[in-house]
């Protein structure tokens, strides 16, 4: 009798067992999902640059130093900010290679060993660095610090295919110190030259290294050429930057342009075109920053839109690339200046 009421008993108490344990459950994968958030939005805190705002007044904002500020966004110490623009912000921990650094150097700076600093890392500890390379203290939860796009298999060397062609190719476009290689302008050249056409022009080494950025800054994602070098015609001004072998029309796979886009406008002395009914950001070198939004869709005149217009939504990335499909720059004061160099003479012959 007392084994028959026990067994009621436990089959009573079934339905709360279950339920004790589905709610434990429940409460553990909801914390595990604010844990993980909580650790994502420390990871890629931004800031929008404010009228007046300077990179000195950001970084004391933060409290961070301005050098670490700008070699987080791939800026010069002195650069002009835009309104509107977006700047990571570095996280503790996270530190950018200077000229004339090593990882001993480093790592004495820090008091730690040059080889903790190295296996923290994943370097040799005779690896030779990069002015501007991204660097973890030992100790850093590495999860916390990760890029948004991720780590580049290989830094300053781009994977790129020529749309209208569908030709690929990977190009190392600067050398283990971020100088522009010599050998990457022709081998840049070839995939930038129009479509059918044998004529090639170098392009310029700053946009070399523009490219170089934006590959290691996402991740080392193919860039997919829309448009390059170009002879004047139709909507392509003589004046234009594409004649000069100093324009290129690109996206990035799996990267929205509206990000694309955004990471551009942190350079220095470019125009940056935007074209939401098209596929594609434009990037060129020059004196003047210069920033425009085309409404206009693939053959279409240029439509240029006002202020607040460049909310538009986003043409699907999917649609076909046709000739037609190429960008027309606005006609600017320093069309006929030459644009800035942030390192005139400086090719490398690795």
């Amino acid at each position: 009798m007392e084994s028959k009421k026990s067994g009621q008993r436990a089959i009573g108490q079934a339905p709360l067992l279950r339920r004790a344990a589905l709610l434990t459950f429940v409460a553990t994968f909801v914390a595990v999902l604010l844990c993980s958030a909580g650790s994502k939005s420390a990871a890629q805190v931004q800031h929008r640059v404010r009228p007046g705002q300077t990179l000195s007044r950001i970084a004391k904002r933060y409290h961070i130093s301005v050098a670490a500020l700008a070699a987080q966004n791939r800026l010069t110490t002195d650069a002009a900010l835009q309104t509107g623009q977006l700047l990571s912000i570095p996280s503790d921990g996270v530190l950018f290679v200077r000229r004339g650094q090593t990882l001993r150097s480093i790592a004495k700076q820090h008091h730690i060993e040059a080889d903790e600093l190295a296996r923290a890392n994943r370097l040799r500890a005779t690896a030779s660095l990069r002015v501007g390379q991204r660097l973890v203290l030992p100790g850093t939860d590495s999860s916390d610090h990760a890029p948004r796009w991720g780590h580049p298999r290989r830094p300053g060397t781009g994977t790129f295919l020529r749309m209208a062609t569908h030709r690929t190719a990977r190009v190392q476009l600067v050398d283990r110190r971020g100088a522009v290689r010599r050998r990457a302008l022709p081998e840049l050249a070839r995939l930038l030259a129009p479509r059918g056409s044998r004529q090639t022009k170098n392009p310029h080494p700053q946009l070399v290294r523009w490219m170089a950025r934006v590959s290691d800054h996402f991740g080392g994602r193919t860039i997919e050429i829309v448009s390059g070098y170009r002879p004047a015609g139709g909507y392509t001004r003589q004046e234009s930057r594409h004649t000069q072998g100093h324009a290129i029309d690109f996206r990035i796979r799996g990267v929205p342009n509206t990000e694309l886009r955004d990471y551009c406008r942190t350079f220095h002395h470019v125009g940056v075109g935007y074209y939401p009914n098209s596929l594609f950001v434009h990037l060129d070198v020059r004196r003047d920053d210069t920033y425009w939004v085309d409404l206009s869709r693939p053959g279409e005149a240029p439509r240029y839109a006002g202020a607040g217009e460049d909310n538009q939504p986003e043409a699907p990335t999917t649609a076909a690339v046709i000739d037609s499909d190429i960008s027309a720059e606005p006609a600017a004061a320093d069309d006929t200046a030459a644009p800035v160099d942030e390192a005139p003479d400086q090719l490398s012959d690795e």
